[in-house]
């Protein structure tokens, strides 16, 4: 290992840890992707770790409070996006964890209620609203949310009709 090489290392690693928070992953991908060697990667990558500049257990943590609110998204999609950064599956769970059924189920409903298209659903044929149902639902599970919630908000939208 060359002292040369090892400090470029950890000035590409610190020059992208200044855009924003990243992963160890995502360094560690960005620094093979420079072409470095992996002991020098590892070797960086421990260090940051070691004096805190890495942590993945608070990036999850603060990804999902910050995408949850921010892009109304749900567990299964925050899921997938840390599981795409590089955060193993527990550290997602844990992170995914402190999301309230109550909170999911409002994100839900507000994002459903900025595309409902029926003012009035009572003024809906059954099959125009059976069509918006499934319009809103397709959105919601694009969206990462569960079937669970997105029953909870269709009901919740439509119950007017009945």
């Amino acid at each position: 290992m060359k002292r040369l090489d090892i400090e470029t290392a950890r000035a590409v690693a610190f020059r992208y840890l200044g855009y924003s928070a990243r992963t160890r992953a995502e360094i560690e991908q960005r620094l093979l992707r420079d072409e470095f060697p992996g002991d020098i990667v590892a070797k960086v990558v421990d260090e940051l770790h070691a004096s805190g500049y890495l942590d993945d257990t608070a990036y999850a943590r603060q990804w999902v409070e910050d995408r949850a609110d921010r892009k109304r998204y749900g567990r299964v999609r925050l899921a997938a996006e840390l599981n795409r950064k590089g955060i193993g599956r527990e550290t997602a769970s844990e992170a995914l964890s402190g999301i309230e059924e109550d909170d999911e189920f409002r994100r839900a409903f507000q994002a459903a209620a900025s595309r409902w298209a029926a003012e009035d659903p009572l003024a809906l044929d059954w099959q125009l609203l059976q069509k918006e149902k499934s319009r809103i639902s397709g959105f919601l599970m694009r969206r990462g949310f569960t079937w669970q919630t997105i029953k909870k908000v269709l009901d919740s939208l439509t119950e007017n009709t009945a």
